[in-house]
């Protein structure tokens, strides 16, 4: 087959390090694009076979930092649903990396909640559950691969990452005395929180009222949401001016957890999904995470 520049870069660092031949693509995705490292892989997966000349290993550096040089398109964005750290559900990272990847998103948005809250939530908590300090710390810990596979992101603050200014206010605290959520949770810096956020005409925001669709409509601005956990589609209103969307995310969290029993009885359950917001805001799509 024939590769493109980006490809034969790629086909060339593989080949100097026939090791990388049985990895999957997951193990490569911070090297380019997807499409073009499959590509690669497997025209050097046949060459290597046929005895095919190997670049020398003194090659590589420059090479590789060809390869990492690989750009995704910022007009097309993921939406990443709420998490719930320490709660996170295994493999949902995996699938949301993936997922930018394929889609070539190199904008990501996440849908607010990335932590949960239970020990100093107003509801009722589990006594038996961790402390205020081990949760936050644990919510830390499970949040660290997250920050560093995708390093630029802008956060919505959904209700439950807003329950420490409001445990505060509760208890007649100034706001200068609280960190900011960024610097709580260790975030990188190149993180960007925030209530809303528009970017090419369509509106991300955590959600309260009611769902994307409700919102969409009232406004007139096609929305993304999460917060409502158990909720996830796409759905247009066109009227004689406009054609509009709501796009709706579940969670990504593990609703197994002792800080979900409160919605063990519930006939509906929470899905994990992510939003694909793609060509500069035109096509919305939602993918569910296999179970």
């Amino acid at each position: 087959m024939k590769l493109n520049k980006k490809q034969k870069v790629i086909y060339d660092w593989l080949m100097s390090k026939p090791g990388y031949l049985k990895s999957s693509i997951n193990n490569m995705l911070n090297m380019g694009i997807a499409e073009d490292i499959k590509v690669a892989q497997k025209q050097a997966r046949i060459d290597y076979k046929l005895g095919s000349k190997v670049i020398s290993p003194k090659q590589t550096k420059s090479v590789l930092k060809e390869v990492k040089g690989g750009k995704l398109d910022k007009n097309n964005v993921i939406f990443i649903p709420d998490l719930h750290a320490p709660f996170i559900k295994k493999g949902v990272l995996e699938f949301c990396k993936e997922q930018q990847i394929k889609y070539n998103c190199g904008t990501v948005i996440f849908a607010g909640d990335v932590i949960d809250g239970h020990a100093w939530n107003y509801h009722e908590h589990d006594p038996d559950g961790m402390s205020v300090g081990d949760e936050l710390e644990a919510a830390k810990i499970q949040l660290k691969p997250w920050f560093k596979a995708f390093p630029e992101a802008i956060c919505l603050m959904g209700n439950h990452d807003l329950l420490i200014q409001r445990k505060a206010k509760t208890v007649g605290l100034s706001a200068k005395f609280i960190k900011g959520f960024g610097e709580i949770i260790e975030a990188p810096k190149t993180w960007d929180f925030k209530l809303e956020h528009i970017k090419n005409n369509v509106l991300y925001k955590h959600g309260s009222v009611g769902d994307a669709f409700k919102v969409a409509k009232s406004s007139r601005i096609s929305t993304c949401q999460g917060h409502f956990h158990s909720k996830t589609f796409v759905q247009w209103s066109v009227s004689e001016k406009d054609a509009i969307f709501g796009l709706q995310v579940g969670w990504g969290a593990d609703r197994h957890k002792y800080a979900f029993d409160y919605g063990r009885s519930f006939s509906d359950k929470p899905v994990i999904s992510i939003g694909l917001i793609l060509d500069s805001g035109k096509t919305p799509i939602v993918k569910m995470m296999p179970l």
